[in-house]
């Protein structure tokens, strides 16, 4: 220390020596020894630490500004019970309040866009539901439920507006629920609607259980759904190093990571047993459309924007496909079912200009193609 000490006070005349150029030793000054071995491993450790601070403080900036919230933070988003549902005990899990309004009602993927329900729990939209009315019944999830578009721009409120001005006097329930699958809509048909309102036509569209096979694989069963066992939104537990995460992120969202890793593109048992329940249960529908004197069934596929479709895993468009294959065997064994191809209906059209998202979730324009093509159908049988 003496020696630091007195190498600062010569400070102002080291600077003149060292201007002049001449070596630090004429100038009358020690240099400091070399560090030993012990100081080195505590310096460069200091600084690694200061390195990882400042990272890690960074990214956990970037990754509130990019989520919403601080990495540790659990995430709660769960959909088994949403502000507009209840949890039932039957096999419908949730179902949807009566008389419920949210004029601002945040999708995610559309903000203040609103959503209300009639006394019956169903999505309100230029329809108004009558019992005693020839009705074409929407079942499924949030595609034909319109996620992300104001009630009177849902597919089934584009529909009644169609039949009102082609003088149709049907109307239009939509019983389809945000995340239902197969099961749950099946099941909602025979609770809340079979028996209880007059049936013209039926349209089935669905995505679930394409999630729960991709996670669940062998093990997947047909009661697993978003309410029972939620997917992609589990609660987890909470972490706290943003910058591993991030990566993490990064890594599943372009492919090098699996975000589901239970099925296998190989495992033909599994894939053989998600088909025969997925037809076992369209057999199901129809013989309830049957015991309903249901004139006509129509389904359609699971319908992925695109460009996001080809950025999907192998097992992810493997259990897409699989789905929509059987919805199309199931069209051709029965006649009074058609299939409604919206994949190709949709194709000619930008991505953005028929869906809201990249998952599956229709704009108001694309909602009105598949309505007009609906009308078609509707009015041809």
């Amino acid at each position: 220390m003496r020696r630091i000490a007195g190498n600062v006070a010569k400070l102002p005349e080291l600077l003149r020596c060292l201007i002049s150029h001449k070596p630090i030793r004429a100038c009358g000054v020690n240099p400091l020894p070399n560090p030993s071995r012990p100081t080195k491993i505590i310096f460069f450790t200091i600084t690694l630490l200061i390195v990882f601070v400042s990272v890690e403080m960074t990214a956990q900036i970037l990754y509130r500004i990019r989520y919403g919230h601080f990495v540790w933070r659990e995430v709660t988003e769960i959909f088994d019970s949403r502000s507009f549902t209840r949890v039932v005990t039957d096999s419908r899990h949730v179902t949807i309040i009566p008389n419920f309004s949210n004029p601002k009602y945040e999708f995610g993927i559309s903000t203040n866009v609103g959503i209300s329900t009639d006394a019956y729990g169903f999505r309100r939209g230029a329809q108004t539901t009558n019992p005693v009315c020839p009705n074409v019944v929407f079942i499924g999830d949030s595609v034909p439920f319109g996620w992300g578009v104001p009630d009177h721009a849902s597919m089934p409120s584009k529909l009644f507006e169609h039949l009102r001005n082609a003088g149709d006097p049907r109307c239009v329930i939509n019983a389809a629920i945000p995340s239902y699958s197969l099961f749950q809509a099946v099941a909602r048909f025979e609770y809340e609607i079979l028996g209880k309102f007059k049936i013209d036509s039926v349209y089935l569209q669905i995505y679930e259980p394409v999630w729960q096979f991709l996670r669940f694989g062998a093990k997947w069963r047909p009661d697993m759904d978003s309410t029972t066992v939620p997917s992609y939104i589990l609660v987890q537990k909470p972490e706290y190093i943003a910058s591993i995460a991030i990566a993490r992120n990064a890594l599943i969202h372009f492919g090098v990571l699996a975000r589901y890793d239970n099925f296998n593109s190989a495992d033909r048992h599994s894939l053989d047993m998600y088909r025969l329940e997925i037809r076992r249960k369209l057999e199901h529908l129809h013989d309830l459309i049957v015991q309903a004197n249901v004139k006509q069934l129509i389904v359609a596929p699971v319908t992925v924007p695109s460009g996001a479709y080809q950025q999907l895993r192998e097992e992810h468009r493997i259990a897409i496909e699989a789905i929509n294959d059987q919805l199309r065997q199931f069209a051709r064994r029965h006649e009074d079912t058609t299939f409604l191809d919206m994949i190709g209906l949709l194709k000619s059209y930008p991505d953005a200009a028929m869906f809201v998202d990249k998952c599956c979730h229709l704009t108001e324009r694309g909602n009105d193609l598949v309505a007009r093509e609906l009308i078609k159908i509707l009015t041809r049988k």
